[in-house]
């Protein structure tokens, strides 16, 4: 077995920092690890409309909200899932979701709240508590 020296070489930390100061800067639209910052826009008192929301805002309103320590790591999740292509409302009515984007407006309020009487219906209280935490974002 052979073992060598942990320490570094004078060239090649030289050799490092040089390599470290061409590396441009992000820019003011990106944030940390090259991830864009998506900025919502101020609606000053007036409440967020969460039955035209798109999926991208929802998320990313969601993100700040967890990073403020306003939500659970639950309810962070919970709002930042992919739309299945397909849901039931409360009625049992099959929903097709599959045109619905990142860019497309979706009504999220009334989504939460036929999964929230599903999850009642079907008896399951973990799911219902964490979608109660998420009405309870939406409703603010």
């Amino acid at each position: 077995m052979e073992i060598s020296s942990l320490r570094w070489s004078t060239h090649f930390l030289q050799r490092e920092h040089s390599r470290n100061g061409k590396i441009e800067k992000p820019s003011q639209q990106e944030g940390r690890h090259g991830q864009i910052n998506f900025q919502l826009p101020e609606t000053g008192d007036a409440p967020i409309n969460f039955s035209e929301i798109t999926p991208r805002d929802l998320r990313a309103l969601a993100w700040e909200n967890y990073q403020a320590g306003k939500i659970d790591q639950d309810t962070y999740i919970t709002l930042s899932e992919e739309l299945p292509s397909h849901a039931v409302d409360a009625q049992g009515q099959l929903i097709d979701l599959s045109q619905v984007t990142d860019e497309t407006g979706f009504n999220f309020h009334d989504d939460y709240r036929n999964q929230l009487e599903i999850a009642m219906s079907l008896g399951n209280t973990h799911r219902a508590d964490i979608l109660r935490s998420v009405m309870a974002f939406l409703e603010v």
